[in-house]
């Protein structure tokens, strides 16, 4: 493992970071973290909920947090077992509401496709790889062979977007420090990951023609990450009630400092006294 990923995989083992369910009665909430996230991304949100007497369960996903170096190994199914184990411990609440952030977005669409949950709330859902139509194409292929692009090779790390970003994925990325910058830079996305991030965007397009409970999206308009038109693209596979919210701000909607995260919290605290039995 080199140093960097040694420096981000200490960091994911703070106990924030960990899997956690906070007990309470229904509707319970299944929270699904993002793309290189853990459930700390979700520890505000559900401390107000639990606090409003509901069961939250927040697991963490095989290759992120403090099993990162696994990652370039994980495949969709794994997520997918994970995410149905979590699912079975629910069985017993009267509702459930699955809840899912960008790439959790689409996990939760794939599980909602067998699991029928209450209802569902995305939060700027991934539901297409954003590479070349040919990189798509070859993604099978090139995921048998070594390597992979690298993502922050001409990244501006002085850009104050990027290191929200990534202070907030991980407190040890100090930016101004001209190693980690390199480091960073030197990173490679493998293409067997690429190959199942593809896999997963196009498995939650197809989920979304079997999901049979309403569904709340909420989007950024300001989002570079997942573009707002992706998720428009979406809401054209759903045969059920769906409302899409096209809020301000940008991907990060579960940061407590994101201009939209009251307007969140709000909506998930309203479906848990809509869903209370």
């Amino acid at each position: 493992m080199s140093d960097l990923w040694m420096t981000i995989r200490t960091a994911f083992l703070g106990e924030e970071y960990q899997p956690f369910a906070s007990e309470g009665t229904a509707p319970a909430f299944l929270m699904i973290h993002g793309f290189l996230g853990s459930p700390a991304e979700w520890r505000p949100i559900a401390m107000a909920l639990h606090e409003r007497g509901h069961h939250v369960l927040a697991p963490l996903l095989p290759g992120f947090g403090s099993s990162i170096e696994e990652l370039p190994h994980v495949r969709l199914e794994d997520w997918e077992d994970d995410l149905r184990r979590a699912a079975a411990t629910l069985t017993s609440f009267q509702s459930v509401i699955v809840v899912g952030f960008s790439l959790g977005g689409a996990l939760a669409l794939i599980l909602a496709a067998h699991f029928q949950p209450s209802h569902v709330v995305l939060l700027a859902p991934f539901s297409r790889l954003a590479l070349p139509a040919g990189y798509r194409i070859l993604l099978p292929i090139l995921a048998r062979l070594g390597g992979g692009p690298r993502p922050f090779a001409r990244t501006d790390f002085d850009d104050p977007s990027v290191q929200q970003a990534l202070s907030g994925w991980n407190p040890l990325l100090d930016l101004r420090n001209p190693t980690i910058r390199n480091q960073l830079r030197e990173v490679r996305l493998p293409w067997h990951l690429l190959h199942q991030l593809a896999r997963t965007a196009s498995e939650a397009r197809k989920a979304g023609e079997a999901v049979r409970c309403p569904v709340t999206i909420i989007h950024g308009v300001d989002d570079d990450t997942v573009p707002l038109k992706d998720t428009e693209h979406l809401l054209t596979r759903f045969h059920t009630h769906v409302r899409l919210e096209r809020v301000a701000g940008n991907h990060q909607l579960v940061r407590p400092d994101h201009p939209s995260f009251p307007l969140v919290l709000q909506r998930l605290t309203e479906l848990g006294e809509a869903y209370r039995p």
